[in-house]
């Protein structure tokens, strides 16, 4: 039987025309790859869940594979998807680049991007940019997922196509530049406490702490530059929006950076901390296939045009 279905699977990839390949049909399969799921590669690509199914068939008779095979609730990749990855990423890579020396007009048509920054990056940069563009008559489209502490493989695998964070990811198919810098500060309500003056109140105050999804976490940061480790949080959430929250009408405290107070912790009081600490820096990282990229290259320009005009002192 096995042998059957094997010959049958050759006789028809005798008959495919592997130029029937387009770019989409490659976009498609690496999505689902990023997903391990139809219905959320389909939602991510802005099309039916029978249109990827259908691509997803068309792609398993090119290559002889399954490719994608039923795990439970979801569907795990088989060893060919994987090792097919990297040269269906090249191919892509080529189809961009053919056309990097076009003239760009962000008016015209749709733009698609994904961006992995944390809520407090996301929240600062983002709404703004987006409505002030969406004024001058630009689509859009911005797909938002997390950061936490991010990897190069996020962007090598086109997983996103921009990185917001004060931790960029280092290689040599990665690019940086530096948006802006911002230093931690203590957050409080100003009404049920006043700001720690010394090490030890402030060692002593009741936390609100955020942890994210790699378990970096303000007071794990705050322990290397003290050299003494903070006493447990009384509060730990994974968001910096919940901070307010917690904080408001409470004796707690929390560390945060100081451009927070232009967000959720607008209504909060805000003091330096009673020891030194070491500037947070902010980087927008990209992948080198899209460096050239014209609208990737404008909406880079975009991003540190809105920062130094809004967000700079």
């Amino acid at each position: 039987m096995i042998r059957k279905n094997s010959a049958l699977i050759i006789n028809i990839m005798k008959k495919i025309d592997f130029l029937a390949l387009d770019g989409r049909t490659l976009k498609t399969f690496l999505t689902v790859l990023d997903e391990s799921s139809i219905s959320k590669a389909a939602e991510r690509l802005n099309v039916t869940q029978s249109a990827v199914s259908h691509t997803l068939d068309k792609l398993r008779i090119a290559m002889g594979d399954p490719l994608f095979v039923r795990s439970g609730r979801h569907i795990a990749a088989t060893e060919r998807a994987i090792a097919l990855r990297e040269p269906v990423q090249k191919v892509l890579d080529g189809l961009r680049g053919l056309t990097n020396q076009h003239l760009f007009d962000p008016t015209v048509g749709q733009l698609d991007y994904v961006i992995a920054a944390n809520d407090y990056q996301r929240d600062l940069v983002f709404p703004g940019l987006l409505q002030m563009l969406s004024d001058k008559h630009i689509g859009i489209s911005a797909r938002f997922i997390s950061a936490g502490l991010p990897t190069a493989e996020m962007l090598r695998e086109d997983r996103c196509q921009f990185l917001l964070t004060p931790y960029p990811p280092e290689g040599p198919d990665i690019y940086q530049v530096r948006l802006f810098e911002d230093r931690m500060v203590c957050f409080y309500d100003a009404t049920k406490r006043r700001a720690p003056e010394t090490v030890n109140e402030f060692l002593a105050c009741d936390f609100v702490d955020v942890i994210f999804e790699d378990n970096h976490s303000s007071t794990k940061e705050l322990s290397t530059l003290l050299k003494v480790k903070p006493k447990k949080p009384k509060v730990a959430v994974n968001n910096f929006n919940a901070v307010y929250l917690f904080l408001k009408n409470s004796k707690m405290v929390s560390v945060g950076v100081s451009s927070m107070a232009k967000l959720s912790c607008h209504d909060l009081q805000f003091a330096d901390l009673p020891f030194k600490t070491r500037p947070i820096p902010m980087y927008l990282v990209w992948h080198r296939r899209n460096h050239a990229d014209p609208p990737h290259r404008w909406f880079r320009e975009a991003i540190q045009d809105y920062v130094k005009e809004h967000i700079l002192p």
